[in-house]
């Protein structure tokens, strides 16, 4: 079975206030942290083939994400890899790891090259000062460039910006500033992501009310985004995240297509045969789980029922440029009202050409609306 693999690093420096990912303000403890991922390797691979009855994984991308994994040092992942190599069949196509420009110096990028990492993600969020603050960010613009600098220095070819948009006090000049800046850079890849206030964060509870949020500026704004990278040559595969031709985030393609992965460690998820696994959002239930008890630390394990991935699929698949299949709904035994989809072709809202279902550009800024009402008109095939 071909797989994509996660591992997460949940360590920052300091709690971004607008940030709903599992993390902890932490310095990491990277030898106790690495036997815990070595001791879950181990767990995991009897899991699957004992349990599971699966055969060896075969590693088809690695993605380290967090939190912060530019705090740890090459000499971690180098073992981390090692690991992999001697546990699963690892020939990964694609290595990802995220960086936070402040954390990172020319060595450690160069180090994070030579490990076998050849995709990094730098998360920008903002080539405006003022954007920076208010997003409360701990780097500055010449820290940016300099993170820039060393990931080209150091041979890496697929480089991606991660950047937040709809922040209080942007406009669409800054905005278009902001993109010539970041293409002046010759990215491979740029994501832009809305900034969305989620319970439980400080800006939800701080700007729940505030008017900057309001739905027809950030729909103006993601317009100028798609528009404006479409026309100088950057393609608009998924909702949020755009590329020149072939370095599509291969990792993150196999989620939107409901594809199987796998997670490993504190606070990572993985997907499996319609089952759903999930690990604590706590590093010493983690610790105590793995490294006490000697067991996988799951905390969730739930079987998705038919409808439910029906609706997965939906949902991911209308979020790519190429949409999703009909037949790949109806092989699970349910199809789309016809009155439904023609409602939101007549509105502008989909498209059907040789029984493929996409979304328009108007339907791209609205999504979770047109995913919701093909949800509400789903219908059991007798």
């Amino acid at each position: 079975m071909d797989l994509a693999l996660y591992i997460h690093i949940p360590f920052c420096t300091a709690k971004c206030p607008y940030c709903d990912f599992y993390s902890e303000v932490k310095i990491p403890q990277e030898e106790i942290y690495l036997q815990a991922l070595e001791s879950e390797v181990d767990l995991l691979k009897s899991y699957l083939e004992e349990v599971l009855s699966l055969p060896t994984p075969r590693i088809k991308t690695l993605y380290i994400g967090g939190g912060t994994p530019s705090l740890l040092s090459p000499k971690f992942y180098e073992r981390l890899i090692s690991k992999l190599q001697k546990s699963f069949i690892f020939h990964p196509s694609e290595l990802s790891i995220e960086a936070n420009p402040e954390t990172l110096t020319l060595e450690k990028v160069q180090g994070y090259r030579e490990v076998g990492f050849n995709r990094i993600s730098l998360g920008i969020q903002s080539l405006q000062k003022r954007g920076l603050i208010f997003l409360q960010r701990r780097h500055t613009l010449k820290e940016i460039f300099r993170a820039i600098d060393f990931s080209k220095r150091a041979n890496f070819e697929n480089i991606s910006f991660d950047f937040i948009y709809g922040w209080k006090g942007q406009g669409l000049k800054g905005l278009y500033r902001e993109l010539c800046l970041a293409l002046s850079f010759n990215p491979n890849h740029l994501s832009f992501y809305e900034l969305t206030l989620y319970p439980h964060t400080p800006f939800y509870h701080r700007y729940l009310n505030s008017a900057f949020l309001n739905e027809k500026r950030l729909l103006s704004f993601a317009k100028f985004i798609t528009t404006s990278l479409t026309d100088w040559g950057y393609f608009p595969y998924e909702i949020s995240n755009f590329a020149k031709p072939g370095f599509e985030c291969k990792h993150n393609l196999a989620y939107w297509k409901v594809e199987p992965y796998l997670g490993l460690g504190a606070g990572a998820v993985s997907r499996l045969l319609e089952l759903r696994f999930k690990n604590p959002e706590s590093v010493d239930h983690y610790y105590e789980a793995i490294l006490v008890k000697k067991k996988l630390p799951f905390i969730i394990i739930e079987r998705l029922n038919t409808l439910e991935v029906v609706k997965e699929k939906i949902f991911m698949g209308l979020r790519l440029t190429e949409g999703i299949s009909l037949e790949e709904i109806e092989k699970y035994s349910f199809h789309i009202k016809a009155s439904a989809l023609e409602e939101l072709i007549q509105r502008g809202l989909l498209t059907i050409s040789e029984n493929n279902l996409k979304l328009t550009l108007k339907g791209r800024f609205l999504h979770q609306v047109v995913v919701g009402y093909l949800w509400k008109n789903l219908e059991k095939i007798r």
